[in-house]
């Protein structure tokens, strides 16, 4: 089976949903269609993926489309609430519906591979077995073939989980369930009389997730966070006090005055250059810098009572709030969650496992742990999904790749050198990361790539390789390198505009993020922005791509090594400003506060109502330049 569209949209959850309805605003008629690999609407929050208690660590009013607000979506939602994972998914169902999406979207529809042809791309689909409602079995998956002129890939870095690669797991006969996979298997473990002490790995707001559920259940939990790693994350209650302020955690970051404080690669853009050298390349600015980062981390630290009891110290973080990303979350449970540690039922292990036995943990350090169950939150699969054929075509399109040529390894390595020297002589701060090196790939996650059988290295990136001989090896995979964080270096340097990547960038207002940048995809798509190529780097030509992706790639490894910035673009403190790039490139005016300087510095924080209508702005202004004359 064979389909032709104009426009394909892969992704159906918080960025795709948007982007399909941002190219339809601006042109109707485009013949477009939008694939999602589940059953439904939502991604992340669609309803298979939706685990008991899973909730926003958003407030209601900040994790919405600026047209289409929450509050009057009829959900029942409260003021100051973490909204719950089925409203936020009805949330996204009444969107699609509202808009007319609903009949563009083929649901359980999976793209293996994506080819370039001219003109477009020819994608092959696997399109999943529907369960019939009379008899207990699935249609058998049928392949498919669609071409289309334009590609907008939004399945972000959220998609797919990583498998799960400890040695051992194939004799271990307790349930080793990825934390992907607690929308289908959580009632089951939550439910069963045989298992009683549930064993949890990892320290993001997943797992304090996952923790959460299993204690709050009855279960006993056995918390292992890995000294390898990342340790626990910074976790805060709704509000905070700053000295004798209160403050909505959530919005610290919307406030301009307080974006300055973080050394941003595009900080320049927001118009207030002057303040951002003077806090970042003068001794006393960075003191200053300094002293603001260590009073956010002390007051998460001291209001969520880490310091209080012997028992809740395993959790603060290993580093300064300063080098984490967007992985910062939300004590958004309905009881105390440091309860638990407390009276015993979660005992925490700051340990590395080393292998599995039957119903048995091993650690390196030789303890082990009888276990009835194994939760592991390895994460999701961040070098995306779709295998773009050629793997010599990776390097241009700026995908993460272990296939790169050397004179394509050459090239981008000399980028990275005189990117890096640039970047730590405009912030001298990042010099001193921390070095605990979290480029490496996750010992515990399995690695498509290099395999290795009687000392031969076996290339299996594409293809499936099946030898009872083989172990998987660890490999270094280059990061995402895209011009913008949304467009492949190759394209953005004068080749055919028929590829963006959206949702690769991660922040903490994403919802405003994806409105925003779907609006720049479209309009670069169509050859419709302003100044396209506004240079992150005085030192830099405008024409410049390939540096310029080099810069905001190696930005993230020196600035967020707590998060996952040396593999894609992840921020905190450096939205608004990254809203400002985008928003001059389409040609508006990005101080919209209104009353010039005075506005922005005091006119609180920025959010949906600031952006609200920005597709309509720009038609109009494109009306206006097409009357003129100025548009073809």
């Amino acid at each position: 089976m064979e389909k032709c569209v104009d426009v394909l949209v892969v992704g159906a959850g918080l960025q795709g949903l948007v982007a399909a309805k941002t190219y339809l605003d601006c042109e109707p008629s485009v013949d477009l269609l939008i694939l999602d690999s589940n059953s439904s609407v939502g991604g992340v929050w669609a309803t298979e993926n939706i685990y008991p208690g899973l909730r926003s660590n958003n407030l209601l009013g900040t994790y919405e489309y600026t047209d289409f607000p929450m509050r009057a979506a009829g959900l029942g939602l409260k003021e100051d609430e973490h909204m719950p994972g089925d409203s936020i998914h009805e949330y996204f169902r009444r969107y699609a519906e509202t808009f007319d999406l609903m009949r563009r979207i083929r649901f359980k529809s999976i793209v293996r591979s994506a080819e370039q042809e001219d003109p477009g791309w020819r994608l092959q689909v696997v399109e999943l077995g529907e369960s019939s409602s009379h008899a207990s079995v699935q249609t058998a998956p049928r392949p498919s073939t669609i071409r289309c002129r334009k590609i907008i890939v939004a399945t972000g870095v959220n998609s797919v989980p990583n498998a799960i690669n400890i040695a051992g797991s194939a004799d271990f006969d307790r349930p080793l369930i990825p934390f992907a996979s607690m929308g289908r298997s959580a009632s089951e473990i939550l439910s069963s009389p045989f298992i009683n002490n549930v064993t949890i790995t990892g320290g993001s707001k997943s797992a304090f997730d996952a923790v959460y559920m299993f204690a709050s259940a009855g279960k006993r939990v056995d918390w292992v966070i890995r000294p390898a790693g990342h340790g626990a994350t910074y976790m805060g209650p709704a509000y905070i006090y700053l000295g004798p302020f209160k403050t909505w955690l959530e919005s610290l970051p919307d406030l301009r005055p307080l974006t300055w404080f973080s050394p941003c690669l595009w900080g320049d853009f927001d118009g207030f250059t002057s303040i951002r050298r003077l806090l970042h390349n003068t001794r006393w600015g960075r003191a200053t810098v300094d002293a603001f980062w260590w009073a956010v981390g002390a007051a998460l630290i001291r209001q969520t009572g880490l310091n209080a009891s012997e028992e809740l110290t395993v959790l603060k973080p290993d580093e300064s709030v300063f080098w984490y990303g967007a992985g910062l979350g939300a004590l958004n449970y309905p009881s105390n969650f440091h309860d638990f540690l407390k009276d015993g039922t979660v005992r925490v292990r700051r340990n590395d496992i080393k292998h599995l036995e039957r119903d048995t943990i091993v650690f390196r350090d030789g303890q082990s742990l009888k276990t009835d169950a194994l939760i592991c939150v390895t994460g999701w699969e961040w070098r995306g999904s779709i295998a773009f054929l050629s793997p010599e075509m990776h390097a241009e399109l700026g995908l993460p790749s272990a296939r790169y040529t050397p004179s394509q390894r050459a090239q981008w390595d000399a980028l990275d050198r005189r990117a890096d020297a640039e970047i730590l002589q405009r912030f001298p701060r990042l010099a001193t990361r921390p070095t605990k090196d979290f480029n490496r790939e996750d010992l515990l996650v399995a690695q498509p790539g290099l395999r290795t059988r009687k000392g031969t290295l076996i290339d299996d990136e594409n293809n499936g390789y099946d030898d009872s001989e083989a172990q998987p090896m660890k490999q270094q995979h280059t990061p995402w390198r895209l011009w913008r964080g949304m467009v492949p270096p190759g394209q953005a340097c004068g080749g055919e505009r028929n590829l963006v990547f959206l949702g690769v960038v991660s922040n903490v207002h994403a919802a405003l993020r994806c409105e925003i940048s779907s609006l720049w995809a479209y309009a670069w798509l169509n050859k419709r922005l302003d100044e396209p190529a506004k240079a992150l780097s005085s030192g830099s030509d405008e024409s410049d791509i390939y540096y310029e992706t080099a810069l905001l790639s190696r930005f993230g490894h020196w600035r967020y090594p707590y998060g996952y910035g040396a593999r894609f673009p992840d921020f905190v403190f450096d939205s608004v400003p990254y809203f400002d790039l985008l928003v001059q490139d389409l040609g508006l005016n990005h101080w919209r506060k209104g009353w010039g300087w005075v506005g922005e510095v005091f006119g609180g924080s920025y959010g949906q109502r600031d952006y609200r209508g920005l597709v309509t702005e720009w038609l109009r202004k494109e009306e206006g330049r097409k009357g003129k004359g100025k548009v073809d």
